[in-house]
């Protein structure tokens, strides 16, 4: 462009300046603030060739410059931009009632001829879009992802038990009998040197006796005795003493037998140990044997819990985790202990494996038989990704998270989950991050919702409808392995009854399918008197021929044209299963096809119909839609007999069935 061309443009009356300078001449006198009437000519004038120069250099630089120049001089003359290229997107058409044809042109429903209407595919990308107030009405909630340490919490069921490091039996040394009983009652808490019962025992009392024998010896023994003597009285006092002591006689008993100078005539036994009294088997007067256990003493300070878990609980326990438990009849408080030991073997039975705890005792509240809740901690990690457990939804074959964007904008996420933590939360591995917000209510609807739109989005990302074929094929082969003539001419005279009678109802008129109603009702009669080759059984297993003769009478005694196709329908079920199983007769010389309907008997899946190849004439809905089909397959020639389908994979083998292109117009429509 020449700089004379740029500044002719730039006061042109087209122009913005040009116009800024028309209206400022236009509005009378100037303000005494401004510039004098003569100078504003040469300032626009001015202004002109600065930008003309401006543009000039901005041209002979080139790049950034130059557009960013351009884009100016397009404000300037009150245009737009040019600065890329956009796409429209594609404007999709759909049918109301049959909401998976998808075109990409108006025209009519290929199924129904109903006209189509525009559907915005920008709204169907997968994503929810809802009103916020109407977020509000169906309760929808979010939670943030946190960043947080992996906790598990395994709750498990414990029986409280004794420990059995603190387990002690009081077993008799000496054969004796029982005095007087000082504890004589089981659970009977005893302290560790509390007198237990007085026992007599001639043994005891020998051994008393020999003791204070040894110990008078010792002391007659003066300076002036031979060395060898006092040592020998020595070594014998201290004979009888040990012998005195493995009788379970404590040392301060054998000062008071020192001092008392004679035998007594029973020795009290005492408690080893600290406890209560789980066991006894003693009574006063009793004679007890060496080595009877007269009582068993449990120390309850400490306690064990014996906890069980399943094999999929094993690698997040330890041996000293902390745990905790809590008694339904101790409500409140709460009992910690640590894991102590896991047993290296699997009850196979029940699949479980036992854990012991052990737990503090503080007042005897944990009672041995007690059932517990037993809860371990165990902390797997410290930085994960985690979620409430409610924000995924779990199909069974993929797991969903809805991300709120707000203004009610909701986004499906597919997620990876990991581990389960404590209160309520899941590890996310892959799909989220912290700081989104998830929602925990109301994700159902907005999953339902979210796949509708997916669907058609796939259906507007992938071929139209139109380049798609409709479902077509050949049903397989039929039972008989040949068709006897007297059994190919009733079937040829049904087949023509029948399609007359489908001519009628598909050009509207019931005026005329009396006759070959009946006429299908007496060729059934006939071939039932005839036993098909090598198959003496057939009639049995085959019903539907006796079915279709009461549909053809019922059907001949039909008033009314909707009474008609409903009757029509039940007969075309039945006959269809018939000829798929004998064949069509091979002189009938005609193709003969089945094709379905999914609009008459919509409740019940829709309903199928027999006629020659060819133009479609729907008998159900006549001259409303008359080519309305969604499927159509080839009913067998009689005598090809029904084979088992190749293995899949193996080489040169033609599959059992080959699709038949249908009209791509639509959704099977012959139009």
């Amino acid at each position: 462009m020449s700089q004379e061309q740029d500044a002719g443009r730039a006061n042109s009356p087209g122009n913005g300046l040009g116009e800024s300078a028309s209206r400022t001449e236009s509005h009378g006198p100037p303000s005494p603030s401004g510039p004098p009437p003569g100078a504003r000519p040469w300032a626009i004038v001015g202004g002109a060739a600065v930008l003309i120069a401006v543009f000039w250099l901005g041209a002979a630089a080139g790049g950034p410059l130059a557009g960013g120049l351009g884009r100016l001089w397009m404000v300037l003359r009150g245009g737009q931009p040019t600065g890329g290229t956009t796409t429209a997107a594609t404007q999709y058409y759909t049918c109301g009632m049959h909401p998976w044809v998808v075109l990409p042109k108006p025209g009519d429903c290929p199924i129904c001829g109903m006209k189509l209407v525009p559907l915005d595919p920008a709204k169907f990308t997968g994503g929810v879009t809802i009103d916020p107030v109407a977020v509000q009405n169906i309760g929808v909630r979010v939670s943030p992802v946190i960043l947080g340490p992996l906790t598990q919490t395994i709750r498990t069921v414990g029986t409280v038990a004794y420990d059995e490091t603190r387990v002690r039996d009081v077993n008799i040394k000496i054969g004796g009998w029982i005095e007087k009983l000082h504890v004589d009652y089981l659970g009977s808490p005893v302290k560790k040197g509390q007198p237990l019962f007085e026992l007599y025992s001639p043994e005891l009392y020998a051994a008393q006796e020999e003791y204070l024998l040894a110990w008078g010896n010792r002391n007659k023994m003066g300076s002036d005795s031979a060395p060898d003597a006092s040592q020998g009285a020595k070594d014998l006092l201290n004979s009888a003493r040990t012998r005195l002591e493995y009788f379970d006689v404590t040392a301060g008993q054998i000062e008071e037998l020192q001092k008392r100078g004679t035998p007594a005539k029973t020795i009290t036994m005492v408690s080893p140990y600290d406890g209560v009294v789980t066991a006894k088997n003693a009574v006063e007067g009793m004679k007890l044997e060496a080595g009877t256990q007269v009582y068993r003493i449990v120390d309850l300070s400490k306690v064990w819990v014996m906890a069980t878990l399943y094999e999929y609980q094993l690698p997040f326990v330890q041996v000293g985790q902390n745990a905790t438990m809590t008694l339904s009849y101790v409500p409140g408080q709460t009992f910690r202990g640590q894991v102590i030991y896991i047993y290296p073997y699997l009850n196979d039975r029940t699949r479980q494996v036992d854990v012991r705890l052990e737990c503090d005792n503080p007042g005897m509240a944990l009672k041995p038989g007690m059932y517990a809740t037993v809860e371990i901690h165990s902390t797997l990690a410290r930085d994960r990704t985690l979620v409430p457990r409610s924000a995924i939804l779990d199909t069974g074959e993929r797991k969903v998270a809805f991300v709120s964007l707000g203004n009610g904008r909701f986004d499906p996420r597919p997620v990876r989950t990991g581990d389960s933590a404590q209160d309520g939360l899941v590890e996310v591995l892959d799909g989220l991050k912290p700081g989104e917000q998830v929602v925990t209510s109301g994700q159902f609807l907005l999953d339902s919702e979210s796949n509708v739109r997916e669907a058609l989005a796939k259906m507007i990302r992938g071929n139209p409808l139109s380049d798609q074929a409709a479902a077509s094929g050949e049903s397989g082969g039929g039972e008989w392995t040949a068709m006897p003539a007297e059994a190919a001419r009733p079937l040829e005279a049904l087949l023509h009854d029948y399609l007359a009678i489908h001519e009628k109802l598909a050009a509207d008129t019931i005026g005329g399918i009396a006759a070959p109603a009946e006429g299908i009702a007496q060729r059934i009669d006939d071939l039932l008197k005839v036993t098909p080759p090598d198959d003496p059984h057939f009639w049995h297993r085959h019903e539907e021929a006796a079915i279709a003769r009461g549909k053809a009478l019922e059907l001949a005694q039909t008033g009314s044209l909707e009474e008609a196709r409903l009757r029509f329908a039940d007969l075309s079920v039945a006959l269809g299963k018939l000829l798929s199983a004998t064949g069509i007769p091979r002189t009938f010389g005609k193709e003969v096809q089945e094709l379905h309907c999914p609009m008459f008997r919509q409740g019940q899946g829709g309903t199928i119909w027999l006629q020659l190849a060819g133009e479609a004439r729907n008998p159900y809905l006549g001259s409303t839609m008359p080519g309305c089909f969604d499927q159509r397959k080839t009913l067998p020639i009689a005598g090809t007999v029904k084979a088992a389908p190749p293995p899949v994979g193996m080489p040169g083998q033609a599959p059992a069935t080959q699709a038949t292109p249908m009209p791509p117009d639509g959704l099977g429509s012959d139009r």
